[in-house]
């Protein structure tokens, strides 16, 4: 129980920053497109790191002896699935899938608060 407190905890502070890091952008830049999945589902750096340090808090035993290159890895894999249009359980049973960390998987609730936070990252 105290694992679903932590992740929607996560979760609420993901949304927070995120609205917190939202601006006027009044520039007229745009990004290049590209065709290729990987391009697209390439995530910010700074909202990469929001993702390892909710993700780290929320579930420590899942981030146990995992670099932020890897936990970073699942936010990428998740938005991807994400932009590429796959069904939201679709995407959580990726998220069990690629969070599992040695004999700990994530439960389905915090599998969909991961997604959740990816989502909004994406």
């Amino acid at each position: 129980m105290s694992r679903t407190t932590a992740a929607i905890a996560a979760s609420a502070t993901v949304f927070a920053l995120l609205l917190a890091g939202c601006g006027d952008d009044t520039s007229t830049t745009t990004a290049a497109t590209s065709t290729s999945a990987a391009a697209a589902a390439q995530v910010d750096s700074g909202k990469a790191g929001m993702f390892v340090v909710s993700y780290r808090n929320a579930f420590p035993k899942l981030a146990e002896g995992r670099d932020d290159a890897a936990i970073g890895g699942l936010l990428t894999q998740t938005c991807g699935d994400i932009k590429a249009g796959k069904a939201e359980a679709d995407v959580v049973a990726g998220v069990v899938k690629n969070a599992k960390n040695g004999a700990t998987a994530p439960t389905t609730e915090e599998a969909q608060a991961i997604y959740q936070m990816a989502k909004l990252m994406c």
